[in-house]
């Protein structure tokens, strides 16, 4: 079912993906595939589904690789643009861009998504909450998954954020919350924002409409995957391959390998008496002939040898390393 109220997406795109090292020197992180398209699908599809004719993404590192996902993943009858930067912006400074490119339009309040997760939310009544309750910026919530493992919002009973708690165990009163990178931005509080210059959403968002008493939170239903680490990134494929293997047409896989609840992406070789299990191996990578991949990422111009037994790797590099 789709949502009404938000006419204009975004979809943040541009950061390095540092903890993602070493696969992000090969892709940016929501570039990374999925059995059902880039990470950034979800994203992509989750702003659709909210109301939005508009998506605009920001693209930084790879820029050009950004863009051919930003593609692959594109949603029927919406309009996507890209914004580039030539530096990195974070994520209000990348809102000023675009909104100062004119790529926001002029009204009504923005939805703003991390492209970085694997998500699906039920926003039916997120926009219009939102708009009832005149929030600068409202954030969608979830109950908390493992508040020992990420941070906590804490909000009050007429759905005010009072708190923001590093990880770690709740107190015996808290109720902590999930925040899953989804936020409605007021135009009031996209139009404040200073010019496109450098600068994340705590400073220039969260902690003034917090300030006002104009920070709010809804918890929604829906699911969320963090994809920040090459072993979450893994770890989702897996749930979502659900025991099956995808093999990308791209890929050469010789009829004698032995293939099991993996994806084999693009350009992938999966060489004669090869075994490759639990593991995800694209966009160039080889496995030679005999060797043995288990519960490992292979990704990019990289290889496993003839023979060779891979378990619990991490291999990633262009051609240009």
């Amino acid at each position: 079912m789709t949502a009404r109220g938000f006419e204009v997406a975004m979809v943040l795109a541009a950061g390095r993906g540092q903890r993602m090292q070493p696969l992000t020197s090969v892709l940016p992180k929501p570039a990374l595939p999925m059995p059902d398209g880039p990470v950034i699908a979800s994203a992509l599809r989750l702003a659709a589904t909210a109301g939005a004719r508009r998506i605009v993404v920001n693209a930084c590192h790879l820029a050009d690789r950004m863009a051919d996902a930003v593609a692959e993943a594109g949603v029927d009858g919406v309009e996507i643009k890209l914004s580039f930067e030539e530096q990195l912006m974070g994520t209000a400074g990348g809102l000023a861009t675009a909104r100062d490119r004119g790529m926001l339009g002029t009204e009504g309040s923005v939805l703003v998504i991390n492209g970085d997760c694997v998500l699906s939310l039920d926003l039916r009544r997120f926009a219009d909450h939102h708009s009832a309750n005149n929030h600068l910026v409202t954030l969608a919530l979830l109950p908390h998954l493992d508040p020992e493992k990420w941070s906590r919002v804490e909000l009050d009973a007429d759905g005010l954020v009072t708190g923001f708690n590093p990880p770690g165990r709740p107190e015996a009163i808290e109720v902590p919350l999930l925040y899953p990178g989804v936020m409605a931005v007021h135009r009031e509080a996209l139009d404040s924002l200073p010019g496109a210059t450098p600068g994340d959403v705590p400073t220039a968002l969260w902690n003034r409409a917090r300030s006002r008493g104009k920070l709010g939170g809804l918890v929604v239903a829906g699911h969320w995957r963090e994809v920040g680490t090459p072993a979450d990134y893994l770890d989702v494929m897996l749930l979502r391959l659900a025991g099956t293997s995808m093999i990308h047409p791209s890929a050469a896989n010789n009829s004698a390998a032995k293939i099991e609840n993996s994806f084999i992406g693009r350009r992938a070789v999966v060489s004669e008496g090869a075994v490759v299990e639990d593991s995800v191996i694209a966009e160039g990578a080889v496995i030679a002939e005999k060797a043995t991949v288990r519960r490992s990422v292979l990704l990019g111009d990289v290889r496993a040898g003839p023979g060779e037994v891979v378990v619990n790797g991490v291999r990633a590099a262009t051609k240009a390393d």
